[in-house]
């Protein structure tokens, strides 16, 4: 039943995003114009009128203001060389736009009932009126930025002048989704073959583009968010905790901020996990078996290594070194894919006894977190300069590369190891079994080991940049300058410490760890506050000015869907890990 309710949740949801892709386009209609078109006929399309009739009224009004400044500048306008003067312009303007409101009430009174179906539905359904919108050239497609990304370009000319260019900086969409997927590919990939084994690998892999399409909704739901959010402040940049204490205000901003530390946090304790555990096996590799001996110093030396490399190197320089790190995980993946494709079993791999879909909701938070990116929203759409077209380009295929990669990856390490028995028993870590039994090869096992440490490394350079941003927004510190300087060693200790330490605790914690991440901090923070917060901005009041229009379409369809369907999973999740099932069970039912 708990598996029924969750997957129905998640399929209605499915079907809500896609039209938000296409965007519909009109030709422009002459901007210096605009403001006396406006005057004339009102910034939104009235009720009952097409888009048809509204554009040739807008052409209408656009000729007689052209003629009407004409005449301001001393331009004849009469009719003495054969073009209409004001007046008839006027005339025949209104008579076109009565005849055409006339008909249009005739053919409403012919369909009287439908109209009041269609009306009683869109109501239920959530509509947001076009007078609500403060930049009506957003919604025709005149415009389709908010603002403008502008930088000064300074040359030195031969006589020595120094002059300075305006650069216009777009922005580009495979470049915001490159940081999209950049994000979105981190420790999560590690621990998907556990997650995934005992449902199955077509269960898991129909459960995988389910939360693809939920992840990619909310991401949507967020950039929405922030764009509104930029338009009320007129500042650029808005941090996702500012969103939400803005949207929720100072209670439920609270829940919003607790389940961002509690995300990062135990994200952190799993990656210095598994980092540590990653280089212990490489000292062992090398015969340096005494640093690996002692308890969690190889935990240590990873936090170390990490850490001091954000905090003392120049952040261009973290940043070259990352995107050199990047290029070898996706070399390492490849090599991974071209050397697991030969040895996997993927007759084994799809064979129905090991399909078991009904296990698939224990899966889902692994599966969230494994698509988490939505920290970088924000800096998307500052990049795309709040264009809702290229924003939804960039995050559909920005998540769609990292969707291609989990699939890949979950077929390789279970083709792998299927042929061993007991191989999919749910608790069974399939990627150490593959490098401990030596599946596939020598090679393979190497490379997946590589593949892991430098996934977890590029991931982690990300996570404490947000928990940085986190505490210095929480303590009103400044990122930058003196004061952040006097700060900087009690931030950084409270960023790697508490992890660390929890890590040591238990150096078997990885799984565990990133299993209530995804249970409690993805799904409270990115699956089940983001439709609270749009609902509040969209419906709650309907006289409140918006920046941009709905970015995820079908009004409250999808909003109502997402939010129960991430509360239900919360509180399964959350019954479960406390044993509330197997209280239930044994005491009322056995």
């Amino acid at each position: 039943m708990k598996s029924a309710i969750i997957t129905t949740s998640l399929i209605i949801s499915s079907f809500c995003y896609v039209s938000a892709f296409f965007q519909s386009r009109t030709k422009p209609v002459n901007l210096p114009y605009r403001t006396s078109v406006q005057q004339k006929i009102g910034v939104s399309r009235p009720m009952g009128v097409s888009f048809s009739q509204w554009n040739n009224r807008r052409e209408l009004i656009t000729r007689r203001v052209s003629s009407s400044l004409d005449t301001e500048k001393g331009v004849n306008t009469e009719k003495d060389d054969g073009t209409e003067n004001i007046t008839e312009l006027d005339k025949n303007e209104n008579e076109l736009w009565e005849n055409e409101m006339t008909s249009n009430q005739n053919s409403d009174d012919k369909s009287g009932v439908f109209h009041s179906i269609t009306k009683s539905l869109r109501d239920k359904v959530g509509t947001i009126e076009e007078s609500r919108l403060v930049f009506p050239e957003i919604v025709s497609g005149e415009v389709p930025r908010t603002f403008s990304n502008i930088s000064y370009k300074t040359t030195v000319e031969k006589d020595g002048k120094v002059s300075k260019t305006a650069v216009h900086n777009g922005g580009n969409v495979l470049s915001a989704a490159a940081l999209v997927s950049g994000t979105a590919i981190g420790a999560g990939i590690l621990a998907l073959p556990t997650a995934t084994a005992p449902a199955g690998f077509l269960p898991s892999s129909a459960g995988l583009f389910l939360a693809w399409l939920y992840m990619t909704i909310s991401g949507l739901l967020i950039a929405e968010l922030s764009i509104n959010r930029m338009g009320e402040t007129g500042k650029q940049g808005v941090g996702l905790l500012e969103i939400y204490k803005s949207s929720l205000g100072n209670n439920l901003g609270r829940l919003g901020s607790g389940a961002y530390f509690f995300l990062h946090y135990a994200i952190m304790v799993a990656y210095f996990a598994q980092g540590g555990a990653n280089l212990g096996a490489f000292f062992d590799s090398q015969g340096l078996d005494s640093i690996s001996s002692v308890h969690g110093l190889d935990q240590i030396v990873f936090a170390t290594g990490a850490g001091s490399l954000i905090y003392f190197a120049n952040p261009s320089v973290v940043e070259k070194v990352n995107n050199g790190l990047v290029f070898a995980v996706v070399a390492s993946f490849l090599g991974i894919l071209g050397v697991g494709f030969g040895s996997a079993d993927f007759g084994a791999l799809v064979a129905p006894e090991n399909q078991h879909p009904e296990l698939i909701v224990n899966a889902f938070p692994i599966l969230f977190l494994s698509l988490v990116y939505q920290s970088i929203v924000p800096t998307v759409v500052n990049k795309l300069e709040g264009d809702r077209r290229k924003i939804t380009e960039a995050l559909i295929l920005g998540t769609g590369v990292p969707l291609i990669m989990l699939l890949a990856w979950n077929a390789i390490i279970l083709g792998n190891v299927a042929s061993i028995p007991g191989a999919f028993d749910y608790g069974l870590n399939p990627v150490s079994l593959l490098q401990s039994e030596g599946l596939g090869g020598e090679t393979l096992g190497q490379l997946v080991g590589i593949f892991s440490e430098l996934a977890v490394t590029t991931s982690l350079i990300g996570v404490i940049y947000g928990l940085l941003d986190g505490l210095t927004d929480v303590f009103n510190v400044p990122t930058k300058g003196p004061q952040f300087e006097k700060w900087k060693p009690a931030l950084f200790a409270g960023v790697l410490l508490p992890p660390l330490a929890l890590s040591l605790g238990n150096p078997d914690i990885f799984y565990d760890a990133l299993d209530f991440g995804g249970a409690f901090g993805v799904s409270t923070l990115f699956l089940f506050l983001p439709p609270l917060m749009v609902w509040k901005l969209r419906y709650s009041d309907k006289e409140k000015s918006l920046t941009v229009p709905p970015m995820v379409p079908f009004g409250k369809i999808p909003l109502g869907s997402l939010w129960k369907a991430a509360a239900t999973l919360i509180f399964e999740q959350g019954a479960e890990k406390l044993g509330a099932f197997d209280f239930i069970h044994d005491t009322f039912l056995s």
